[in-house]
């Protein structure tokens, strides 16, 4: 090999040497660069893990609370008490805050494995269906085109599917009102939709609220008692919501509880004592002798049946299918049952029949279902079951806490609302509920002051006196049967009918915290979830 040509390999080795080494080099730098990115990646994936973490116990905690919620419980959360609990992510802790108008905002903190924490927030719409009157069937509001006849009005949150005509002198105040299927129209001036100083908010889904004299939103015209829609918000979409089942089992448990409470010597569902048994036999109840009677004797509501005496029905105790109920019951007329004297601490004072020879019976007790026919009297605690139809042929107070399960229809021919004035009925929880499969028909009018005054009043329909006061289920046909009718509480039925002139429906914010046993949806709503934010 010439001289010259071992230069050029010798060259050319040299330059193979420098291209190994920048080979090595760059490969180096790159997988030092890899081995950092990879690094930084894990570190970025291991928080984010951490903060996922966090994150879903966060999430888990609000859908728990979310999923179970009622006012009870956001009662016990506001009172300082937060729900907390653990999942495999993590822990945590959810707090409540109470808007105005049902309003409500949970707040959930979750908390990793290594600490790191994650907080999500979820502002909704909840109310107690038992703080509203409801009417759920299609077409819901039965009487004629306007479905409310004769300027009835409805004071406080209602739910019907079908059209709403609001026509004159008529007022829907209060709210939030929810018309499903359906739209909204104003037929008057002189009418009310929410007041000047209490605007209410509207759930519908057909035509925004509009006037046959196209009165504007918010401006109030008509005869100066602040007539005129006064609407603070519209929702578009409207829960679908249905009436609470009753189904043939609930009314066999219904009528299995009345039977256990007729021998168990306490006053439905409390602790405080009362004169039922002396030995835990339905027999015995006839033989013991009441405060009130000068006999070792007292009548059933069914005379003559040794069934336990909460349980009016077939001597063979069996229930009947439901709504085929044929052992009637009238409530009015006679004596049944015994009671002692009344005395509470916000005054009311109802003189009892005292003791009778060496029995005495002390203040405050009374047989889970009995009434004094002399005063009109009922006394009502836990569950009463009656396997057909129930009819209350007069007016009549009720003294206690408890609710009559009808397998049939019920009729009330008088007035029904708690002894005393209404205030006396929330201080001493007193609220009779009436549950039948069939119709309820109320007769009684003559309480409703609306008709003619300012709205402007609407404040005082809570303190007066209704034609009837409670919490009433219907699953087929609520019928408001008198003229100037005042009904204070829940209805909730399958459809209302209004053939009469005048009546008025009044809330009563305060009837789920008393609610008496055996209803149908007692502690349940219906939930609009709002605004969710990771914070």
């Amino acid at each position: 090999m010439d001289t010259k040509r071992r230069g050029v390999l010798h060259d050319e080795s040299g330059v193979a040497l420098l291209t190994v080494l920048g080979v090595g080099l760059v490969i180096t730098i790159l997988a030092i660069g890899s081995f950092t990115l990879a690094k930084q990646s894990l570190h970025e994936a291991s928080l984010v893990e951490d903060d996922t973490q966090a994150f879903r116990a966060a999430s888990s905690g609000m859908e728990g609370v979310l999923s179970t919620f009622s006012e009870a419980q956001a009662v016990t959360m506001l009172a300082g008490e937060p729900i907390e609990g653990s999942t495999p992510d993590g822990e945590y802790v959810v707090t409540i805050e109470d808007l105005p108008d049902n309003e409500w905002v949970l707040t959930s903190v979750g908390t990793g494995p290594d600490g790191q924490i994650e907080t999500v927030q979820q502002r909704f719409y909840f109310l107690d269906l038992w703080k509203m009157n409801l009417s759920t069937g299609s077409d819901s509001l039965m009487s004629g085109s306007s479905g409310l006849h004769g300027t009835s009005s409805i004071v406080g949150p209602f739910y019907m599917k079908g059209d709403l005509e609001i026509q004159a002198n008529m007022a829907v105040l209060e709210g939030p009102l929810f018309v499903k299927d359906g739209i909204i129209t104003v037929k008057n001036p002189n009418s009310w939709l929410g007041m000047v100083d209490k605007q209410i908010k509207v759930y519908c889904d057909g035509s925004p609220p509009s006037g046959g004299v196209s009165i504007p939103l918010n401006t109030g015209t008509g005869s100066g008692k602040g007539t005129g829609i006064y609407v603070s918000s519209r929702v578009l979409k409207v829960p679908d919501i249905q009436l609470p089942p009753l189904t043939q089992a609930k009314l066999n448990e219904w009528a299995e509880a009345a039977k256990r409470e007729s021998v168990d010597n306490i006053m439905g569902t409390t602790t405080l004592s009362n004169l039922e048994s002396s030995d835990g036999s339905a027999d015995s109840y006839e033989t013991m002798r009441p405060p009130n009677t000068a006999t070792w004797s007292r009548s059933r509501a069914k005379a003559g049946s040794s069934l336990p005496y909460k349980f009016i029905g077939s001597e063979t105790g069996a229930v009947s299918d439901k709504g085929e109920g044929t052992t009637n019951l009238v409530i009015g007329g006679r004596d049944f049952g015994s009671w002692g004297s009344v005395s509470t601490a916000d005054g009311v004072s109802i003189t009892g029949p005292g003791p009778v020879g060496a029995v005495s019976y002390p203040a405050d007790r009374w047989d889970d279902f009995a009434y004094d026919d002399t005063r009109n009297i009922l006394y009502i605690s836990g569950t009463v079951f009656v396997d057909g139809d129930v009819t209350f042929s007069e007016d009549m107070r009720y003294v206690g806490n408890g609710t009559i399960v009808a397998n049939g229809d019920i009729v009330l021919n008088g007035d029904v609302l708690p002894y005393g004035t209404n205030a006396n009925g929330e201080t001493n929880e007193w609220a009779l509920g009436l549950v039948t499969p069939g119709n309820l028909t109320f007769t009684k009018g003559g309480n409703n002051p609306m008709a003619g005054t300012s709205a402007a009043d609407r404040e005082s329909l809570r303190t007066i006196l209704p034609n009837y006061a409670g919490a009433f289920y219907v699953e087929r046909t609520a019928t408001f049967d008198g003229n100037n009718m005042l009904v204070r509480g829940t209805v909730l039925a399958g459809q209302m009918e209004f053939p009469s002139n005048n009546c008025l429906l009044v809330t009563n914010p305060l009837l789920p915290s008393y609610l008496p046993d055996s209803l149908p949806g007692a502690g349940t709503g219906f939930l609009s979830p709002g605004l969710w934010s990771r914070l």
